[in-house]
Formats: structure tokens, sequence, C-alpha cells
């Protein structure tokens, strides 16, 4: 009888986490504010989630979207379906809430480094894999430092989201997707330097 309780409980503190962290940062996120929030007591906090930081970290990896790598067959298709996934998932939308918000508070917390460098891991891991499989299609050139590429595809996104604070609109999306595949696939026939 007391497993639901529990549960419930869990997931009120995450919920009030993920509405602290995107309406007044990972400062406004104190153990206190959570359990006024979520009706959760604070001990029951420090219980289910030991720190501050580990409840953060679990309210941020909860929405982590796991993408599987598409394999359409051109870098052009395998992106797009990619992209597309981006922008319908509620979760995805938070996360890139979230992102800015981790990257300041990383810079002091370790734990919170930690969360971001695997939540990182995991929004690049398709990306990656769709772009070793352009590699191994002849798509783009097999000399090409996937990093690199990873960059040219999402570079523009970050800077537009973290620089110029501005929203990715479909528009925004299609011409980098455009400028980064035409650039990508002129690797193909030239040798990399």
């Amino acid at each position: 009888m007391a497993r639901p309780r529990a549960e419930h409980a869990h997931t009120a503190a995450l919920e009030a986490t993920l509405e602290l962290l995107l309406s007044d940062g990972v400062e406004g996120v104190t153990l206190e504010e959570v359990a006024g929030r979520s009706g959760v007591a604070k001990s029951t906090l420090y219980r289910h989630f030991g720190t501050r930081a580990g409840l953060i970290s679990t309210a941020a990896r909860r929405c982590l979207v796991e993408h599987p790598t598409p394999d359409t067959g051109s870098l052009e298709g395998d992106l797009q379906f990619l992209f597309e996934r981006f922008s319908e998932a509620e979760d995805e939308r938070r996360i890139n809430d979230l992102l800015p918000l981790l990257m300041d508070e990383a810079k002091r917390d370790p734990e919170i480094d930690e969360l971001l460098s695997s939540m990182l891991a995991e929004r690049r891991r398709p990306i990656r894999t769709v772009l070793q499989l352009a590699q191994l299609r002849g798509e783009i050139g097999e000399d090409l430092d996937l990093d690199t590429a990873m960059s040219l595809v999402i570079g523009p996104f970050t800077y537009r989201k973290l620089v110029e604070r501005r929203e990715v609109t479909p528009e925004f999306t299609r011409a980098v997707m455009g400028a980064a595949i035409a650039g990508l696939r002129a690797t193909a026939g030239a040798p990399v330097r």
C-alpha cells in the first residue's frame, strides 16, 4: 500500500523540480521550494534523491527522449527524420530549455556537470550514428572527422538558441539542414584537410 504513495511522491517532486527549473532556473530549485510545491516532505526528498543536485539530475533525466537511429538510406532523410522527432516531443522541448540552465550550473557543480555530459552524449548519439551511416554509403568523406561534422549540423542551432536567444523555426531548420547536408556531401569527393 505504501508503494503507490512513494511513487506519487517521487513523481510530484520531480514535476515540481522541473517547473522550478524552467521558471526560476537552477538557483530557484531548493528542497524547501520543491517540498512546498509538491507536498512532499523534505525528509522524503532527501531519502529519494540524496541531494539537491540529485533531485535536479533525476528530474532532468526524465525529459530525455530516446531517439531511434533512422536508416532511410540517405543523409538527408535520416537528418530530416531526427530533427522532426526532436521538434515533436514535448520533453525534447523541455530539454532544449533546460540545457542552457544546466550549462551554467555545471561550471560549479560536478554532479550537474556529469548530468550535462551524459545528456549531451545521448542527444548526439543518433546524429553521430547517422553520420557514420552516411560515411559507409559514401555520401560524406570517409576521412571526415565526425565531431567536426556534428558541429556543422548542431552548431547553428546552439548558436541560435543560446547566443541569439531566438526561436529555432522550421524555416531556420530547413535552411541549416540544406546547407549542412550540401557541405557534408561536398567532402565525399574531395580530400579532407
